[in-house]
C-alpha cells in the first residue's frame, strides 16, 4: 500500500538510517501505537511484537531501490536513498500532505537502547491485549526477565513519547 510506504519512507528521509532489524521493528510498533498511520499487524514474538508485514514492506522498498540494506556481520542497516527520497517528494506532490511524523517522538526512539525499545514495546504490546497495568507489569517482566532492569526506562519511555504527541502539547 503506498501509504505504508510513504509513511515508513518519511521516517528514513527524518532519521536517514535504522541499525538493526529489532530497533526498526520495535520504533515502528511504538510509532503506530502513538498514531503514525502504518496500519500493520504485529503479533508477539520472542523480542516483543513483529510484523512480517513491515518487513515484507522493508524487502519491498529495498526492492524499489527506496531503501539500501546492509549486513555487517553483526547487524542490518537500512539507509534512504536518493530514489527513496524522490519517491517521498513526488508522493508528496500528487498525493498532498498525508501526516505529520512526531519527530521528537522520533528523535527519543533512536537514541533509546534496543533493549529498552524491547521493553517498552512487550509493555505497549501486553497494554493493547487488554491487560491491566499492574498485569502488563508483572507479564512483561515474566516474559523478559534479562531485560527486567529496563522496565522503568520502558515505561518512562512511553510516557516521554505520548508527551512528544500533537495532542498532548
Amino acid at each position: 500500500m503506498l501509504s505504508n510506504e510513504y509513511a515508513l519512507i518519511s521516517l528514513f528521509a527524518f532519521v536517514t538510517k535504522i541499525i538493526g532489524r529489532k530497533k526498526l521493528q520495535k520504533m515502528v510498533y511504538l510509532l503506530q501505537q502513538a498514531g503514525v498511520p502504518y496500519n500493520l499487524k504485529f503479533r508477539y514474538h520472542h523480542y516483543g511484537p513483529y510484523s512480517a508485514e513491515l518487513q515484507a514492506e522493508i524487502d519491498r522498498l529495498i526492492g524499489h531501490q527506496l531503501l539500501t540494506e546492509t549486513y555487517d556481520g553483526v547487524a542490518y542497516t537500512y539507509e534512504i536513498t536518493e530514489q527513496g527520497r524522490s519517491f517521498l517528494q513526488k508522493y508528496k506532490e500528487v498525493i498532498g500532505h498525508f501526516f505529520d511524523l512526531p519527530i521528537p517522538a522520533v528523535e527519543k526512539l533512536m537514541e533509546t537502547d534496543t533493549s529498552v525499545l524491547e521493553m517498552a514495546s512487550t509493555y505497549a504490546y501486553l497494554l493493547e491485549m487488554g491487560y491491566q497495568q499492574q498485569d502488563a507489569i508483572n507479564k512483561t517482566e515474566e516474559l523478559k526477565p534479562l531485560l527486567k532492569n529496563h522496565l522503568e526506562e520502558a515505561e518512562n519511555l512511553l510516557h516521554s513519547i505520548n508527551d512528544c504527541l500533537p495532542q498532548n502539547s
